[in-house]
Parts: C-alpha cells; sequence; structure tokens
C-alpha cells in the first residue's frame, strides 16, 4: 500500500479518502479486482466490519463500492463553516483549558475562508481563563501559532506552579 493512503475508521471525509486511494491505485496501475482486494486494507475498525457483511458482488466492481462506501459513510464529510462561527467556539462549563483548546483547533479546522486575525479574536473570546486572557490581551499574538504556543507556555506554567504549591504543603497522614 503506498505510503499516502491511510487508514479510514469514519473521522475523516469518506470523499477525501476515496480520491486519495483512487488516485494511488491508478499510480500503481492495479486491475479492479486488486482495486477492491486493497480498498479492504484501508479501513479499520467498524468500517472493516462494515465492508465484511457486504454482499461478495460488491467486492468485484469498484463502482458499486463506491456507491456503497459514500451511501454509509457520507454523514462524515467535512462541514465547512462559515468565518463566522469562530467567535461561536466557546469554553464549557466545567472543561479545562486544555481541552478548550484541543476543541477549538479541531472545530476551526473546518471555517472557511477565514483571516488569522479572526481565528485568534475568537480564540481570546471563547476562553474563560481570566489569567490567560489577560496575558492574551497584555501582548495580543499576532499568529494561531504564536497564540498556541504562549496559551501552552501558561498552562506549562500553571502545572509547574501546582506541582510546587503540592511540594509546599504539608503531608497529612490519616490513620
Amino acid at each position: 500500500m503506498p505510503n499516502n493512503v491511510k487508514t479510514y475508521d469514519r473521522s475523516d471525509d469518506p470523499e477525501d479518502h476515496l480520491k486519495i486511494f483512487q488516485a494511488a491505485a491508478k499510480v500503481e496501475r492495479w486491475t479492479m479486482p486488486t482495486w477492491c482486494h486493497m480498498f479492504n486494507s484501508t479501513l479499520t475498525g467498524s468500517t472493516r466490519v462494515w465492508f465484511d457483511d457486504l454482499p461478495l458482488v460488491l467486492h468485484r466492481y469498484l463502482g458499486d463500492l463506491k456507491k456503497a462506501f459514500l451511501a454509509n459513510y457520507l454523514q462524515q464529510k467535512k462541514c465547512i463553516k462559515d468565518p463566522v462561527e469562530i467567535h461561536h467556539i466557546k469554553q464549557r462549563e466545567r472543561e479545562s483549558t486544555k481541552d478548550s483548546i484541543q476543541r477549538y483547533k479541531a472545530e476551526s479546522r473546518h471555517v472557511k475562508g477565514d483571516l488569522e486575525c479572526k481565528r485568534i479574536s475568537g480564540f481570546m473570546h471563547g476562553i474563560t481563563n481570566p489569567e490567560l486572557i489577560k496575558r492574551l490581551n497584555d501582548n495580543i499574538p499576532k499568529s494561531v501559532d504564536e497564540m498556541i504556543r504562549t496559551t501552552t507556555a501558561f498552562l506549562w506554567g500553571e502545572v509547574a506552579a501546582s506541582n510546587q504549591a503540592r511540594k509546599k504543603a504539608p503531608l497529612i497522614w490519616k490513620l
């Protein structure tokens, strides 16, 4: 299997997966039965179970296999969001700042045509940690990468401070 063909586990766009697989199959000059056989090796988890449950006739014809695959997994297709949506990604109640950053990065990935300054502004307005908000507003990042680095450094500082406080706290033995 060519290196650029990744496994499909329902987390990505099925059309992207098919396009990448088809391009690799054409480069490799596989015969149609080989295409169908090799496609199975790109599936993992429940998608492999789905493939194994297909009627054998679908395993032989790529056109039928593609239709069945897309019919079953097209709901996984990437959703392109409007740039305004970036300001609707907010840190949830009882969500850690770290988890909020990860969710922000994942959700903002699907925003089309946004400017970097909108991403930064959206993130800064979506977080709830007052100290982090102050740090970012004191020195507004010029890029998303800078914003993520600043936020990550802030979180590392919080962890270090928490560990230091734990070391200084007296041990209380419970009997």
